[in-house]
């Protein structure tokens, strides 16, 4: 079966992303390498961490990127253009994810998702309410969510707080979610699992029949808050829309058995042993790994 990486982002230092904006994102994680991450660079990890195909998206974030002590650098733009052309260099293994930002101009916004899906064969839409400023449920956002039925795309959400200090950690909030699975129930919806609303994101996949979790959260950690989280879907009868996502990370686990993030998935019935509990079955991880994706994205496999 497939493995897919649901998760990934595209982007050049300082011509697409300025330097400030990567130092302010890694700051509280004690700082990072500012890499330019283009399709090469994101099937190298892909090799590394055994994964087939990924999901790469850029982002728009020109309307509301800024920082005082960098007035002039305010663009965080990483085109639709930019991403097509990256996976056209390795079409087997990327697949693209259109960014727009509807409340710039939503007709151009429309009229960019349908260009992304029927000329350039993207597979999702990627929204980020906290960077630009709005809720999920914001009806401004109905012709989105109409066109995202339409084209039979899903809309990938991130949620969660960011180290971003311009983003509005209320536009974040998953639970907004909530009103758009009742008014759209044909919408297939993706949440990017991040802190403070775990909880929160969890029993909104379990609650709407077409949301679907997005684990990058996991990336970071070990097998044992896999494992409970994993555990807490199944008893939700929703294991079968969880996605395998890293956020690009392929960080070494020190001191662990764990050196890749699907290392930390295949360790989760190990957990299972030592806690005594019900382990997953191959089939389970399999389509946690990537089956559930691909049928989501229409990948095959």
């Amino acid at each position: 079966m497939v493995s897919v990486d649901c998760h990934l982002h595209l982007g050049v230092v300082p011509s697409q992303i300025p330097e400030w904006w990567l130092t302010e994102m890694y700051r509280p994680y004690g700082g990072g390498a500012l890499a330019n991450y283009d399709g090469q660079w994101i099937v190298d990890l892909l090799d590394r961490s055994g994964v087939d195909v990924g999901l790469v998206q850029g982002g728009d974030m020109r309307r509301t990127t800024f920082s005082p002590d960098h007035p002039a650098e305010h663009d965080v733009f990483v085109p639709n253009d930019y991403t097509a052309e990256q996976v056209a260099l390795f079409p087997d293994r990327l697949k693209g994810v259109a960014v727009i930002d509807p409340i710039r101009d939503m007709g151009a916004a429309l009229e960019e998702l349908d260009r992304c899906v029927n000329e350039l064969d993207f597979r999702a839409l990627k929204l980020l309410g906290s960077y630009l400023h709005f809720s999920p449920n914001d009806r401004r956002l109905d012709p989105i969510y109409e066109k995202c039925i339409e084209l039979d795309i899903p809309a990938h959400f991130f949620t969660g707080w960011t180290p971003i200090i311009m983003a509005r950690l209320e536009n974040a909030d998953p639970v907004h979610l909530d009103e758009v699975g009742r008014r759209f129930r044909d919408l297939k919806v993706i949440i990017a699992f991040a802190d403070p609303w775990i909880d929160q994101c969890t029993l909104l996949v379990a609650k709407h029949p077409n949301f679907h979790a997005d684990m990058y959260h996991y990336s970071e950690l070990g097998p044992e808050s896999l494992f409970e989280a994993l555990d807490r879907f199944r008893s939700l009868s929703a294991l079968d829309r969880v996605l395998y996502g890293s956020n690009n990370s392929d960080k070494v686990r020190v001191g662990r058995a764990e050196a890749t993030v699907p290392d930390v998935y295949r360790n989760v019935n190990r957990v299972a042993r030592e806690l005594g509990a019900e382990p997953f079955t191959a089939e389970e991880m399999a389509a946690i790994l990537g089956g559930s994706a691909a049928r989501l994205y229409g990948l095959g496999g």
